[in-house]
């Protein structure tokens, strides 16, 4: 996936039980519909979450909500990160008990604000460290009955920062580089990328001049407000063409486009293909 493009499509290959592991070093600025854990196992790591660049080292966590802009780069050469991508479905239940509308929608749908870093000087983090760690294992080792085990250990791990941390917004991490205080705007766009919105509005949302708005916006994204906006719709309207038969002309308006023409010629320049390409793919 370019970077040019922002969302990825992070490979899970198992459907059916949504969780991948994945050990890496940097990381390019991305974001994704799944959750992520990023452990530093060695050395230190930037960790980029939305408008946050916060320092970790060895043993410390961060934790990335679905959609949340995230990236990292080493800092020491030696440094080595393991990912862990999974979609909230592995964690919801059948509906036939309370936990998954009481602890994991609020969550999921953004309405409950957990701490994004974890410092391994609290007592909290250990026991959430080790759960993780023998998550990653049982995913290595997939001896039988794994499955149950990493579910086991994610609902461990839940229900540790739930009980210890559901009352914190953001852990005071002294090696915090940068924070814009873009939070809630990103938030915003992503849940209303199809509503208008002018560079003067955004920069009063965050009570900054629009001026120094666009160099802050430039810096946290690496994309102009309408660049980012654009990325937005466009991956909503493929999706949308990709899963339905509503007429393309239907589709732009639907993300936030009034001229189809605009339309097309944005979508061709992000995704290197024609919106009727897409849907003569997806008929095929």
């Amino acid at each position: 996936m370019e970077i040019e493009h922002l969302k990825e499509s992070t490979v899970i290959p198992d459907k059916t039980f949504p969780i991948n592991v994945f050990f890496v070093q940097d990381i390019y600025l991305h974001w994704h519909d799944h959750m992520e854990w990023i452990i530093v196992k060695e050395g230190r790591a930037c960790i980029q979450i939305d408008d946050s660049f916060v320092e970790l080292q060895r043993g410390e966590i961060a934790f990335v909500n679905s959609k949340q802009l995230h990236a990292a780069r080493i800092i020491d050469s030696d440094t080595e990160l393991i990912a862990i991508v999974f979609n909230g479905a592995i964690v919801k239940n059948n509906g036939l008990d309370n936990t998954g509308n009481l602890y994991f929608s609020p969550y999921l749908f953004r309405q409950l604000k957990l701490p994004n870093f974890l410092k391994k000087e609290d007592d909290h983090t250990n026991k959430i460290r080790a759960a993780i760690l023998r998550l990653i294992n049982e995913f290595e080792g997939k001896e039988k009955g794994f499955e149950l085990l990493i579910k086991a250990e994610l609902f461990k791990i839940f229900g540790l920062i739930l009980r210890n941390y559901c009352q914190i917004e953001q852990l005071s991490v002294t090696r915090i580089q940068k924070n814009y205080h873009l939070t809630e705007l990103l938030d915003y766009l992503r849940e209303n990328y199809n509503k208008s919105i002018t560079v003067q509005q955004a920069a009063s949302m965050v009570n900054l001049s629009p001026n120094h708005f666009c160099k802050i916006f430039k810096k946290v994204t690496s994309k102009t407000l309408i660049e980012y906006l654009n990325i937005l719709r466009v991956n909503e309207a493929e999706r949308i063409l990709m899963e339905t038969d509503l007429p393309i002309t239907e589709v732009a308006e639907k993300v936030g486009y009034g001229s189809i023409t605009y339309f097309g010629r944005v979508f061709k320049k992000i995704k290197n293909i024609s919106p009727s390409a897409i849907r003569n793919i997806q008929e095929k």
